[in-house]
């Protein structure tokens, strides 16, 4: 008999002697044993989890909330998010088995339990956070924002923007005028002449564009009423957002983060529908500041959050920041011309010096954008015969002028500080706060929203959030057996 040449496994039908539990198949250091003792710990009631008093009125007992729990914290740490898929794996994998005590909770109650629980949710990552906290996890010296747009569970179509529907209207309205004039010039023949189209046929056609026409003027009038741009037929919440990529705008929702430095844990976060994060650097921010409990932090984002107002705001409660400065996108930045930054501020005697050494004085304020604007102006006869003149006015322009925020101190200490370490914590910022959307997007599958809605997206987010934690947690030298004492 020859030699065999493959591996060979056991006969199927071959009697075996299982272990005497389940318990021996689920390993010592498995993460599924670190999210039982977590779960167990929390007291569910005060979370406002639904069925935690365990109180039940009519029909079968419900299921408990920490065993719903448990299997959405593996699920999601497993690539296992939809409902469909976790109810699959409490029949097939020895892991959930173990976790649920052999319960089979349908799919319908599961997705039930995310959606009628979203703000205890919610309390569970911020429960854990403050249990990092308590570890001394938390760094709060600097936190490192970032964002991503996240597909939401509607399609782009079902999405409809101000300027979309005032095209269809526009559309719809020129039909109606060429079936008009047709059914004017089919009037208008003699009755014996044969035509390719009935009047009766034209009357039908106008009638279907009147409804098409009614629909689009009830979506415009929807916009409108919501104080917004767009609306989803699908998603109420979901917005197109902007997205450079092959595939265009996005359909769903910006997701933001704030990253400590010193576990690369996620200690804030928040699900907006705006097209840029302008106005998101303050709100992260100060969530960042409030769970940290310090009394001042550094916080470091990239360009896209660049807002006099919110670099305002954040000093004034204690943050410094740290946001790379958008280049010049001015007439004068793009002619090569002298732009504000070359001219320098006298702060005692209140007046700018141009490149060439003349003085420009106040002349009076005016309100852009919200914003008290002072006005400084140079001497028509200074500039008339300066050498620099090509470099700094236009062939018509008589005179220099520029506006200063009425706080633009604020301004020119960021620049400070960003011509001193900006580089240095734009690295850092890249480091912290970039690494975990990939590792979420990969490693967690986390490429789109399951639900619909801000509070479900939110507490969903959350979930994924407490996840990505959860795992660094258990992944952080010496911490692993910490946690369990802290749970026990």
């Amino acid at each position: 008999m020859g030699k065999r040449q493959y591996k060979e496994g056991r006969s199927r039908h071959q009697a075996m002697l299982m272990p005497p539990s389940i318990d021996e198949y689920v390993t010592a250091d498995n993460p599924v044993r670190a999210i039982d003792l977590y779960v167990d710990s929390l007291d569910l009631q005060a979370l406002g989890f639904q069925h935690a008093d365990g109180d039940y009125r009519a029909g079968q007992p419900a299921y408990h909330p920490g065993m719903l729990l448990k299997l959405y914290l593996w699920g999601y740490l497993n690539k296992a998010r939809s409902s469909r898929a976790l109810e699959r794996e409490t029949y097939r994998n020895l892991e959930v088995i173990w976790l649920l005590q052999h319960l089979h909770p349908t799919y319908k109650t599961i997705a039930d339990f995310r959606k009628h629980n979203t703000a205890a949710l919610k309390a569970v990552n911020r429960d854990f956070l403050l249990l990092c906290r308590e570890l001394k996890l938390l760094g709060a010296e600097l936190v490192a924002i970032d964002s991503a747009f996240m597909e939401g569970n509607a399609s782009k179509a079902s999405i409809h923007t101000h300027g979309k529907v005032t095209r269809q209207l526009k559309s719809i309205e020129d039909e109606i005028s060429r079936w008009h004039a047709a059914l004017e010039a089919q009037d208008a023949h003699e009755s014996g002449s044969a035509s390719a189209i009935t009047a009766e046929e034209i009357s039908q056609k106008l009638e279907q564009l009147a409804q098409r026409k009614q629909r689009y003027e009830q979506r415009l009038h929807q916009i409108e009423a919501s104080g917004g741009e767009q609306i989803s037929q699908t998603d109420p919440d979901a917005r197109l957002l902007n997205k450079q990529t092959d595939k265009g705008p996005t359909a769903g929702y910006n997701v933001q983060i704030a990253v400590d430095q010193k576990h690369k844990l996620i200690v804030a976060h928040d699900v907006v529908n705006d097209r840029n994060d302008q106005r998101q650097l303050e709100p992260i921010a100060m969530m960042a500041k409030e769970m940290l409990q310090a009394d001042g932090l550094t916080v470091a984002a990239d360009g896209g959050y660049y807002n006099q107002d919110a670099l305002k705001a954040c000093e004034d409660n204690g943050i410094t920041p740290y946001v790379s400065i958008p280049e010049g996108r001015g007439s004068a930045a793009r002619d090569g011309r002298y732009q504000k930054k070359d001219f320098h501020y006298d702060e005692s005697s209140d007046t700018y010096t141009c490149p060439a050494g003349k003085v420009l004085h106040q002349s009076g304020d005016r309100e852009r954008n919200g914003k008290r604007m002072l006005r400084y102006v140079s001497r028509a006869k200074d500039c008339r015969d300066c050498p620099l003149r090509p470099q700094c006015l236009t062939d018509k322009a008589r005179h220099r002028h520029l506006e200063r925020w009425e706080h633009e101190a604020v301004n020119e200490r960021h620049q400070q500080r960003m011509d001193r370490e900006g580089a240095a914590y734009m690295k850092q910022r890249a480091a912290l706060a970039e690494h975990p959307f990939g590792t979420l997007k990969v490693r967690a599958g986390w490429t789109h929203f399951l639900s619909r809605g801000f509070d479900n997206v939110r507490a969903e987010c959350s979930l994924m959030v407490l996840c990505y934690n959860f795992t660094r947690l258990l992944n952080i030298e010496g911490v692993a057996e910490r946690f369990k004492a802290y749970c026990m």
